[in-house]
């Protein structure tokens, strides 16, 4: 569970990162007798966004932001490897409940029963060194337990996993999105911000003194 609140820790920060990254390309003119723009080519969103959407990081590469690919790649990455691993988990706890509960039951029946002693013993995985054939009844309950417990827990870890991904996906095509729509944006070159002094009147206050902050763009 501790790898799992990690890897959504990775999955937050990454996509304040990815965010954050956004780039405003401001349209440059040439300084001569007459303005002459120059003419760019349309940044296409739609594009950025189907690559994405086709292959994860393909829409990063449309829009030439390279650097982005190790994050796309290590959320999915990361969430693939936690679905692998919790899979693993889940279906050993998962065998190892099944046989035990088996080797219980003939274990616990009567004097004379006929069931047979189970050939499958796959909980000796998980606790190879333990004689089950020794321990008393509150033993088996806890062992039994314990593995149902594990089944449950690696289930909903491995389920939260895919979660994860489906959100590292997400993240990399609104990611990618967003990023064509700002290749596109234009503002203008002379971005100026002001801060001066003023002073307020209230009847009820009296004078206050304040800052106030104008951008012009």
């Amino acid at each position: 569970m501790n790898k799992l609140k990690t890897l959504l820790f990775l999955v937050a920060v990454c996509f304040v990162v990815l965010i954050s990254g956004q780039n405003v390309h401001a349209q440059k003119i040439e300084s001569d007798s007459v303005y002459k723009p120059i003419v760019v080519k349309e940044h296409s969103p739609h594009k950025a966004t189907l690559y994405s959407a086709l292959l994860p990081g393909l829409g990063q590469i449309y829009n030439k932001k390279y650097w982005k690919l190790p994050f796309v790649y290590g959320l999915i990455g990361g969430a693939v490897y936690a679905i692998g691993w919790n899979t693993g988990q889940y279906n050993d706890y998962k065998d190892a409940y099944v046989d035990f509960s088996l080797f219980l039951d003939y274990k616990n029946q009567a004097e004379g029963g006929t069931l047979t002693e189970p050939t499958s013993k796959r909980y000796e995985k998980l606790l190879p060194d333990k004689d089950f054939s020794a321990t008393d009844s509150k033993a088996d309950d806890w062992y039994k337990t314990r593995f149902k417990n594990g089944k449950d827990k690696y289930k909903h870890d491995r389920d939260l996993s895919y979660i994860l991904l489906f959100a590292a996906y997400v993240v990399n095509i609104i990611d990618a999105t967003v990023d064509a729509h700002l290749t596109n944006f234009n503002i203008n070159d002379d971005l100026s911000m002001t801060v001066q002094p003023k002073m307020n009147y209230s009847p009820v206050s009296g004078g206050t003194l304040g800052l106030s902050c104008r951008i012009n763009f």
